[in-house]
C-alpha cells in the first residue's frame, strides 16, 4: 500500500521511517517530515483545512491509498481516503466507531456533545450505544474509564478535534494508535478481496447540513467573568426548563448515566464540572427536531462558544434569531456579554 504522512514539522515523521518503511509500505510523497518548530507549511492539526487540502493534493497526485495528518505531538490524528475525502471530526469518530463495533458488538461509544444526530445514528444503527459528554478531551476519556468502572463496556472514546482513546491502548490519547487501527482494517479488507477504500465504511454516514460556531466575549473585570460566564449559562438552563423558547428542550442521552443536557453526571461518583455547559435540541411543528445548540464556557478564555447544528436549510440562522431575540435579549444577558458575532450572524 501506499500511505502518505503529513507530519506538519511536528514530531510525526517517525510514523513514516520507524513504522510504515520498516513494514513495507511505499510512503513516497509524504509532506513535511522533518520537526521545526516555526511550522513553515501549515499549522499542524488534522482540523487545518490547509493540513487537509495539501494531504488530499498529495493522495490524488500519488493515487495513495491514505493520507495520514498528525498533529504537533502525534495525540490528534485525521486521514485522507483514496479518493480523496478529508476524514477528521465527525467523520472519523464514525470510521473508528465502524472499526470498533465489529471487534466489540454493542459497545459504547462516548464522545463530546458537538457531534451530529448523523453520527449517533450511524452508531445505534451499528448496534453501538452513544454517550455524548463534556467538551474536553479528558472529560470524554475520563468518562469511558468511569463507564467501564461501573460494569458498561466501552471501547472508544474521541472528541470532534480529533482526540481519541481506545480501552485496549489503555485510554492513551493517541493519534498514532488510532491509525494503526484504521490500516489494520485496510489490510484486513484487502485480504478479504474488498475493493473499497476506508471511507467505504462510512458511505452513509449523512452530513449535517449546516453548522456554524460563534463566541460572546465576557465584558467584566477578569477575575468576574468566570462567574459571569456561568450566570448566563445557568439563566440559559432556566430559559429552557420554564419554557421560555418553544420547542427547544436540555437534550440527554439515554442510560449512560448523564442528563441534563448530556453534561452533568447523576451516579454516585459524579466527576467536577471544569466549564460549565449545555446542549438543547430544538424542534418545530413543521420538520419535527431539527437541530440542536451548545452553549459552553471556555476554560482557558473569558468567552463563551456557541455551537449550532441543524438538519434542514436556514436551521441554524433560525435557531441563532430565536437566542439572540429570545434569550440575549429578553433575559439582559446582553448587557455583560459582547454579542456582535450573534448579531452579525443573525442580521447579513
Amino acid at each position: 500500500m501506499q500511505i502518505i504522512v503529513n507530519a506538519g514539522n511536528g514530531s510525526g515523521g517517525f510514523f513514516t521511517f520507524e513504522v510504515l518503511d520498516k513494514l513495507g509500505a511505499d510512503t513516497f510523497g509524504s509532506l513535511h517530515l522533518k520537526p521545526d518548530g516555526m511550522f513553515p507549511n501549515h499549522i499542524p492539526n488534522p482540523e487545518d483545512k490547509t493540513a487537509m487540502s495539501q494531504t488530499r493534493s498529495a493522495v490524488l497526485q500519488h493515487n495513495a491509498d491514505l493520507g495520514i495528518v498528525f498533529d504537533t505531538d502525534v495525540d490528534r490524528s485525521g486521514v485522507v481516503d483514496r479518493e480523496g475525502n478529508p476524514i477528521n471530526g465527525d467523520r472519523l469518530i464514525a470510521l473508528m466507531s465502524a472499526i470498533v463495533l465489529k471487534q466489540h458488538p454493542g459497545t459504547t461509544i462516548v464522545t463530546d456533545a458537538r457531534t451530529s444526530l448523523a453520527l449517533t445514528k450511524f452508531i445505534t444503527d451499528r448496534g453501538g450505544q452513544h454517550c455524548l459528554y463534556r467538551v474536553g478531551y479528558r472529560n470524554v476519556i475520563d468518562k469511558g474509564v468511569q463507564l467501564n468502572k461501573d460494569g458498561v463496556e466501552t471501547h472508544l472514546m474521541m472528541e470532534t478535534s480529533g482526540h481519541g482513546a481506545l480501552k485496549e491502548n489503555h485510554f492513551l490519547d493517541d493519534g498514532a494508535y488510532m491509525v494503526v487501527k484504521i490500516i489494520i482494517e485496510m489490510v484486513r479488507m484487502k485480504l478479504e478481496g474488498s475493493n473499497e477504500g476506508i471511507g467505504s465504511l462510512i458511505k452513509d454516514l449523512e452530513e449535517p447540513l449546516e453548522s456554524v460556531e460563534l463566541r460572546m466575549n465576557v465584558v467584566s473585570e477578569p477575575k468576574y467573568a468566570k462567574a459571569k460566564a456561568v450566570e448566563a449559562i445557568e439563566a440559559f438552563r432556566e430559559y429552557l426548563e420554564q419554557g421560555s423558547l418553544h420547542g427547544w428542550e436540555l437534550d440527554s442521552c439515554g442510560e449512560c448515566w448523564v442528563s441534563e443536557g448530556c453534561l452533568v453526571d447523576t451516579n454516585d461518583t459524579p466527576a467536577a464540572i471544569d466549564a460549565l455547559m449545555y446542549r438543547a435540541k430544538v424542534s418545530d411543528n413543521e420538520h419535527g427536531e431539527y437541530g440542536w445548540v451548545h452553549i459552553r464556557q471556555s476554560i482557558h478564555n473569558p468567552n463563551i462558544a456557541l455551537n449550532f447544528q441543524s438538519t434542514i436549510p436556514g436551521g441554524c440562522l433560525a435557531m441563532a434569531s430565536a437566542f439572540h431575540q429570545k434569550f440575549l435579549r429578553a433575559s439582559g444577558m446582553y448587557e455583560f456579554l459582547d454579542i456582535s458575532q450573534v448579531e452579525n450572524y443573525v442580521t447579513n
